[in-house]
């Protein structure tokens, strides 16, 4: 009975984004009631400058050689009995490739209530009340992975003979096994970017300020942020086996002679997680904001002003460059029962191998 299955699957990139920079919130810059030859400023604004680039590139080599056999079988030269019994190659492949993966989740300028106010101003006065969000955010992802898996796989259950009989002679074999599974993840970013804005109420205010009074209330905040994550990984696995259950040969009998083998198991499993990059950053500032001057007196110079700056560089990069190769012979026996006028035998079996490797490679992980 011959059983052949493999199974090989690559997924290359994926980049997912979501993103949401805008004000949920109410947003007022007001002047009112501003007193003679003043000059009078009131302002909310909220910039926000986004580059983000996620970069996925995977090349995925798969070339799988699979061959089973139930043994080149012959019963020979004979004029009564010679008997080759043989069944069972089987063999499992399973290769599986992940790939590259991107993911972003950008979120700011959360709820609050962005207010800015000069009210009932004094004469002569120059009054200013500004609320300013400032986003500058530059993201940068990137993936680069190389795979390439080869597998070479060869079950046999014995090259059997039983020979130049007249009488008896008998190869019983089956049994050769192989399970090899290779799974490579690759590499992987994923950033989340939480805040950048005010999570509160921000506000700047002026309010009855006195005659030739020069008055100013700000409140701003401010990020800068930088992060780049890149991976690059270079993976060969290389996995030969040859399983074998004998050289058989129950040779040149007249009468009896006998090999029974069977058993050459091999399990090998491979497997290569990849580089992975997880950084969150948050620059939000949560509370109550809030910068006034009220009723100030004649001819003064008034300031009040709440500033945030953030200034934020992440950089993560891994390189990896991962090698697995193998060669894996499992044998049971290169068996004679020789030269027989009456008995002769070989019994044999069981030959296990078991292969497990497993390789994690780098990782970063910023909060």
């Amino acid at each position: 009975m011959t059983r052949t299955k493999f199974i090989h699957a690559a997924l290359s990139g994926a980049a997912s984004l979501a993103f949401a920079l805008a004000p949920a919130m109410a947003a007022t810059a007001s002047n009112d009631t501003t007193g003679a030859e003043s000059n009078n400023e009131a302002e909310v604004e909220i910039k926000n400058d986004i580059t983000i680039l996620q970069e996925n590139e995977l090349k995925v080599y798969n070339n799988i050689n699979v061959d089973v056999n139930t043994g080149d079988n012959s019963a020979s030269k004979n004029t009564g009995d010679g008997s080759v019994k043989t069944g069972d190659a089987n063999s499992k492949v399973d290769v599986s490739n992940s790939g590259n993966s991107n993911t972003l989740s950008l979120e700011g300028n959360g709820s609050g209530d962005y207010s800015a106010s000069n009210k009932t101003t004094g004469w002569d006065s120059n009054n200013e009340a500004e609320v300013e969000v400032k986003n500058d955010v530059d993201v940068t992802q990137t993936n680069k992975a190389y795979v390439k898996n080869k597998i070479d796989v060869d079950a046999d259950t014995g090259g059997n003979d039983a020979d130049k009989n007249t009488g008896d002679g008998s190869v019983d074999t089956g049994d050769a096994d192989v399970d090899v599974i290779v799974a490579n993840d690759l590499n992987s970013n994923e950033l989340e970017i939480d805040g950048l804005g005010a999570a509160g109420d921000p506000s700047a205010s002026n309010e009855e300020t006195g005659a030739e009074s020069n008055n100013e209330a700000e409140v701003e905040i401010k990020n800068d942020v930088d992060v780049l994550q890149e991976n690059r990984l270079c993976v060969d696995n290389d996995v030969d086996v040859d399983v074998d259950t004998g050289d058989n040969s129950a040779d040149k009998n007249t009468g009896d002679g006998s090999v029974k083998t069977g058993d050459a198991d091999v399990d090998v499993e491979v497997s290569t997680e990849g580089n992975s990059n997880d950084a969150s950053v948050d620059t939000g500032v949560e509370g109550d904001f809030e910068a006034s001057n009220e009723t100030t007196g004649f001819d003064s110079n008034n300031e009040a002003e709440v500033e945030v700056k953030n200034d934020v560089d992440v950089t993560q990069e891994n390189k990896s460059k991962v090698g697995n190769h193998g060669d894996i012979d499992a044998d049971t026996g290169g068996n004679d029962a020789d030269k027989n006028t009456g008995d002769g035998s070989t019994d044999t079996g069981d030959s296990d191998v078991d292969v497990e490797v497993s390789t994690d490679v780098n990782s970063n992980s910023l909060d």
